[in-house]
């Protein structure tokens, strides 16, 4: 069980400085727009591997005219207590962030660190996932593999790098076809993992949206599946490596890799009659409320992991349906929330004990 207890940093985004604690359970976060409700879920996030729920690139995560930000907080994990320091340095010129638990950078730390701390966070544009680019639904269904797996991003970083390297041998006018034989299994081999790891994914949020269906009762069906004219339950690394030679020519004109899990979509089918771009944004906030409510129960009962809940401007588009499924994630689980909405009274529907902390007036 992870909890973060308080936080303390400086020149961060819009913040000189920023100190508070939090309570256990509900945390939300109100204020104008602009205040930096987001920026402190960011700061909060940034305790996992990543650049934060925004994926921001260091640089503009530090207060204007400043060199570096400094965040500390501190950490219940499992009844102890843990220091967290997160920081920005320069290394050959180069940005890089820097975690510290407890004063030091043991690699041991900082692996318990990740895989205690999981984040499950939903940010506006959620709210039209299903109608939005592909690209965002891949990194939506990748970010809650991650959840549960915190090497997944190794693989996915590495797919992308051999990727760009199988293109910069094609386009140059002499190249080692052995190199380029063994960058093409690589591509193969990592591929095939992503491909299983996400449809994998897919198939137990469907499994447990299902459960909570026959539970709930809820207002429609959902099937998830992947959307990708290459990929098929018979693909294997031969016949992987074999399309990708063939489209050699039209990749290096190209200067892509048309085939791959890069190229995939995520879908979802509703009561088995249509696609999920149909439903109206409340809907498909609904939707994304029930694929996260599907991942919380995933994570506890089959991880044992308690995942922290950022959910940014969450309350807007919040009918009474969508209000009693955040209402079942607040009171089904024993985890940390942090909301954050324009108005206080936009939760007022919450009956739980919570803490309100006014970012306006900071």
């Amino acid at each position: 069980m992870a909890k973060i207890k308080n936080i303390n940093f400086n020149n961060f985004r819009n913040f000189k400085k920023f100190k508070t604690s939090f309570d256990n359970k509900l945390n939300i976060l109100f204020g104008d727009n602009g205040s930096g409700k987001t920026n402190i879920l960011e700061a909060i996030s940034l305790v996992a591997k990543g650049r934060g729920i925004r994926n921001s690139i260091l640089s503009n995560l530090i207060k204007n005219n400043e060199e570096n930000f400094y965040i500390k907080k501190n950490l219940e994990i499992k009844k102890n207590f843990f220091d967290v320091e997160i920081f920005t340095e320069k290394k050959n010129e180069k940005l890089r962030k820097v975690i510290k638990v407890n004063n030091n950078l043991k690699k041991d730390s900082i692996d318990y660190l990740n895989q205690s701390v999981s984040f499950l966070t939903f940010t506006p544009e959620m709210e039209r996932l299903f109608q939005s680019s592909p690209v965002s639904r891949r990194n939506f269904i990748d970010r809650l593999i991650f959840s549960g797996r915190n090497n997944y991003n190794k693989l996915i970083n590495r797919y992308k790098k051999i990727l760009v390297e199988r293109i910069t041998i094609l386009q140059k006018d002499n190249y080692d076809i052995y190199w380029l034989n063994q960058i093409e299994k690589d591509i193969s081999i990592t591929g095939l993992e992503i491909y299983k790891l996400r449809n994998d994914q897919l198939k137990l949020l469907n499994r447990n949206i299902k459960k909570l269906n026959n539970a709930k009762n809820f207002v429609f069906n959902i099937d998830l599946y992947i959307k990708d004219n290459f990929y098929y339950s018979e693909l294997n690394v031969d016949k992987y490596i074999n399309c990708l030679v063939d489209s050699r020519y039209y990749d290096k004109i190209n200067g892509v890799t048309k085939l791959g899990p890069h190229r995939s979509d995520i879908k979802a089918k509703i009561n088995s009659e249509f696609d999920a771009s149909l439903l109206s944004t409340g809907q498909q906030k609904t939707l994304v409320l029930l694929i996260l409510l599907s991942q919380c129960f995933f994570l506890i009962n089959d991880k044992n992991l308690t995942p922290i809940l950022l959910f940014d401007e969450i309350a807007s588009h919040l009918d009474s349906f969508n209000r009693q499924l955040l209402l079942d994630l607040i009171n089904g689980f024993d985890i940390q929330f942090f909301l954050t909405g324009t108005d206080k009274d936009l939760f007022s529907f919450v009956s739980t004990n919570a803490e309100f902390y006014n970012i306006s007036n900071i």
